[in-house]
């Protein structure tokens, strides 16, 4: 997916949810690789899928997450996308690793808000996470935020991630590949 289809997924799947007439608001924080897409230019082409996080807790069975989970199938089917091209399964982390951020209000899909968070946001959970394929986001964004020593990366992430979070996600090891030891 790129910015643009991202951006008309969402807005069918706002659509789906006013012709279920969802009323309540569906709050969530855009993070991954459709914040990157969307938001920072020439960060990379494509993602496989778009990561939300709820911004309020949600639980699995209460109405708001089905009415969500069943818009995203609709969109899915539709548009003959993967089932889990909307991924919330990083909401649970994110909320236990520390604080959520200042957001701003990106869009209103319906009764869908997408939030954004800063830059420095993406860029610790994307350091926690240490997975390979998201290194060429960790260096896109540590440029952009100027963060060229592991102590400025280190400060980053204390600011968003609890030290057991780092400690299990082997952050240390990512920090150890970008910035050496």
């Amino acid at each position: 997916m790129n910015a643009k289809e991202i951006t008309r997924y969402l807005f069918l799947v706002g659509q789906e949810l006013e012709a279920a007439n969802v009323q309540e608001p569906i709050e969530l924080l855009l993070i991954g690789g459709g914040y990157m897409l969307t938001q920072i230019r020439g960060s990379r082409k494509a993602t496989g899928d778009v990561d939300a996080v709820w911004v309020q807790e949600v639980y699995s069975d209460s109405d708001i997450y089905w009415n969500l989970q069943e818009a995203i199938l609709a969109v899915a089917n539709t548009e003959r996308l993967d089932l889990r091209w909307m991924n919330m399964d990083g909401s649970g982390f994110v909320h236990q690793a520390g604080p959520l951020p200042k957001m701003k209000l990106w869009k209103q899909f319906g009764p869908m808000f997408i939030y954004l968070p800063p830059k420095d946001f993406i860029l610790a959970h994307k350091l926690v996470a240490g997975r390979k394929k998201d290194r060429a986001d960790i260096e896109f964004l540590c440029a952009q935020l100027r963060i060229n020593t592991r102590k400025k990366a280190q400060k980053v992430l204390d600011k968003y991630i609890g030290r057991y979070y780092q400690d299990t996600g082997h952050a240390a090891e990512t920090l150890d590949a970008i910035f050496g030891q």
